[in-house]
């Protein structure tokens, strides 16, 4: 079931309201809902957003293009004020109070729970993937084969084997950490040094897991790689649109979204396709209990 916040809905572009509200610093989004649809229309701007992170269903941050940021309270949508300059294209945290953004230009921007100031990276590389451990333990991956790393004072580069662009980076604790690449490489870290552990699969947009011995990679074409511990392998996936992002909230209950609108879900054995409301591509998802939220093109935030 569709539920809550609805963005983007083609079908019903005429109730939209074109006039927006631009006002500096948490700006407030309230919307309008259409009673015989459910539909609410709020007013946040329709920027292109490329990645979602929560601390609950509650407090959620959505990052997108002209350095755009929208929080969600548990009750509205607003837009936040940041120092950005550039799209951003990733957003993690370890707490409410200790959420970093990044993006283009080496932007790599950190919440404190009242406002976002500067996290100085020292580079200009386009950054994409972000993941830690905790406050004092973050990973950042770019273009370039960079991955930078957070020791809760500075960002200091980290040695790597490809060059291609790592566009995702996920793990299960400091020790165990995997990243997926623009060249179908995907790298692992064991607490000493990154290596290559796979390769020759198709581009690799996102790396994803329940645990160590469930590990998905999705990317160009459909593709959907599946690591058991053991050993990497294709899975039929039911589409053969890109695939921008994967969440779940069990094995037998996960969901990748990417190009068109497409949304495939994980049973445990086999994807299967979904219905989707909008045409727009799907870039992330992300969810707690039972809350999903997806983003993606034309200011697409769907809260189900």
């Amino acid at each position: 079931m569709w539920a809550s916040y609805i963005l983007n809905y083609r079908g019903r572009i005429a109730i939209i309201f074109f006039v927006m509200f631009l006002i500096p610093a948490c700006t407030d989004l309230s919307g309008t809902e259409d009673a015989d649809s459910g539909v609410i229309d709020y007013q946040w701007p329709r920027e292109y957003y490329q990645a979602v992170w929560g601390s609950s269903p509650d407090d959620i941050f959505v990052v997108g293009s002209n350095a755009t940021i929208v929080h969600y309270n548990g009750e509205e949508w607003r837009v936040m004020e940041n120092p950005a300059t550039l799209r951003l294209n990733g957003v993690w945290g370890s707490s409410p109070d200790h959420v970093f953004a990044i993006g283009e230009g080496g932007q790599i921007i950190h919440y404190d729970g009242s406002q976002w100031r500067v996290s100085p990276s020292h580079i200009t590389t386009r950054l994409q993937g972000i993941w830690g451990t905790d406050s004092d333990n973050i990973f950042v991956t770019g273009a370039g084969g960079i991955i930078l790393h957070f020791n809760g004072d500075s960002w200091m580069p980290m040695n790597t084997p490809v060059s291609d662009e790592i566009y995702s980076i996920w793990g299960t604790s400091e020790m165990n950490i995997y990243a997926a690449t623009s060249g179908g490489n995907v790298l692992h870290y064991d607490g000493v040094e990154w290596q290559v552990i796979t390769s020759g699969w198709p581009t690799f947009f996102k790396i994803w897991g329940t645990s160590d011995r469930n590990i998905f990679a999705v990317g160009s074409g459909g593709t959907i790689v599946h690591y058991d511990g053991n050993e990497w392998k294709k899975m039929l996936s039911s589409t053969d649109k890109g695939l921008y992002g994967i969440w779940g909230g069990a094995p037998d209950n996960i969901t990748a979204v990417g190009i068109e609108g497409t949304i495939v879900k994980f049973n445990g054995r086999d994807w299967w396709p979904q219905v989707s409301i909008t045409p727009e591509n799907y870039t992330d998802i992300w969810g707690m209990r039972d809350a999903e939220v997806l983003v993606g093109g034309f200011g697409t935030i769907i809260k189900r």
